[in-house]
């Protein structure tokens, strides 16, 4: 039995974490005010967020990057070494970890990619998306996405907003993808206001894990769950 902590899309806040053994972020963790700076992006992980992960009061941090990472690509090896898989915190991009805690083993997988909606980081067409998604292994304890699947929790619940529109606007190979792996849990964020109530997707457990709402305000507060 494991005890974790999942969310996403906290855009530069660093929030307080309750004591649990494994703490699961789902990308767009970099400020807004320097998203677009390579300089500043690396800075803000050196010395803000990875000094807030090493001091949770949890076992492990595992993180992947959003499309708001918009300088993680073609610095990939910038972030592996500076977060690398032996230290508390570790930085996944389309790779899997194996996480051990009291003798069992916890396959965790995680990828930032997502669908194309504008000029963001790790947007792929769907035939692109196909592709990178059939590498994701099957027989997965948990699959850690930036995107939401299509069809499941993917419409937007912020009445304020002129593109809450009542659209679903997930991801459609990410579900085939979830479908075909049978991942044991999957978590999100990117679509901050969607619901954040546990969906079955056949026999996985999908959430939505986004602090923020579509203002950017934080609104959700972080999910904790044990899983055996």
């Amino acid at each position: 039995m494991i005890k974790i902590c999942a969310i996403s899309d906290i855009h530069g806040d660093l929030p307080e974490i309750r004591p649990c053994d494994l703490v699961l972020v789902c990308g767009d963790s970099v400020p807004l005010n320097v998203q677009a700076s390579t300089n500043g992006t690396k800075k803000w992980y050196k010395d803000k967020f990875k000094a807030w992960a090493e001091n949770l009061p949890c076992e492990k941090v595992i993180f992947i990057a959003g499309n708001h990472e918009l300088r993680f690509p073609g610095h990939q090896i910038v972030y592996e070494k500076l977060f690398p898989g032996s230290d508390k915190v570790t930085y996944l991009c389309h790779k899997e970890y194996i996480y051990t805690h009291d003798g069992t083993d916890y396959r965790i997988f995680g990828t930032p990619y997502c669908k194309v909606f504008g000029n963001w980081a790790y947007m792929y067409p769907d035939d692109t998306l196909r592709q990178v998604f059939n590498e994701i292994p099957e027989n997965l304890d948990i699959l850690i996405t930036h995107d939401q699947p299509y069809g499941f929790g993917d419409i937007l619940l912020q009445e304020d907003c002129y593109w809450a529109d009542g659209s679903h606007i997930g991801n459609k190979p990410l579900l085939e993808t979830i479908l075909a792996k049978q991942p044991r849990f999957q978590f999100n964020g990117h679509l901050h206001s969607c619901s954040h109530e546990q969906i079955m997707i056949n026999n996985t457990a999908h959430y939505n894990v986004s602090m923020k709402d579509e203002k950017y305000n934080i609104v959700y507060e972080p999910l904790y769950l044990e899983i055996e």
